[in-house]
């Protein structure tokens, strides 16, 4: 008789598709799975908790998930990726683009879909892409009579805790999902739909 140990366990598969596709025909594709930070894990551990409950309940954080981003570098997939290897701005100014879809599967699944159009990453050269993150922060911030409630472990942008949105013209921010992989190589021919999947 098989015995099948840790049922209770919680895991999250993560699923990464990357679809380049050139007026609307499949050019290629990349999927697999990817690494979930620890910045990702953390924020996964903080939603479930308030620090208080009281008159007024005080959550640890409201981040929730809102961009992603890509690179043409390449490193491992591990937990402790802090940002993408070599950051490629999607506009003339922005590293990092919103997310333009949330899905529900399945009743204990998400995705997350964002489409680069053939005016972003490649403008106007062919653009080698080999990784991709997906971010999350704090949108909109959260306004009380007092002031802004945020998580009390939210922090704005350069340390300004009046706006916790990630600012997408900086490519440092930390991922809360990375992937690598071999390079699509993105032209202004072709539009670039990434989905990212969470299923638990």
């Amino acid at each position: 008789m098989r015995i099948i140990e840790n049922l209770t366990d919680i895991a999250i598969h993560a699923n990464v598709s990357l679809l380049l596709r050139e007026r609307g025909k499949l050019v290629t594709t990349r999927e697999g799975h990817n690494v979930f930070t620890f910045t990702g894990r953390n924020l996964l551990s903080k939603l479930l908790a308030w620090e208080t409950v009281a008159g007024v309940d005080i959550p640890y954080t409201n981040r929730r998930v809102r961009w992603m981003g890509v690179g043409i570098g390449t490193q491992l997939e591990v937990t402790t990726v802090e940002g993408l290897n070599s950051p490629w701005k999607a506009t003339d100014s922005d590293y990092l683009v919103g997310i333009q879809e949330t899905t529900f599967p399945t009743s204990t699944s998400v995705r997350f879909t964002t489409e680069f159009g053939t005016t972003l990453i490649s403008r106007p050269d062919p653009v080698a892409v080999t990784e991709a993150g997906l971010f999350a922060d704090v949108s909109p911030a959260k306004l009380t009579g007092t002031g802004i409630r945020n998580g009390t472990e939210d922090r704005g942008y350069g340390g300004d805790d009046s706006h916790t949105v990630l600012s997408p013209v900086s490519g440092i921010s930390a991922p809360i999902a990375y992937k690598a992989f071999e390079p699509l190589t993105k032209t202004v021919d072709f539009t670039l739909t990434i989905r990212w999947d969470f299923r638990f």
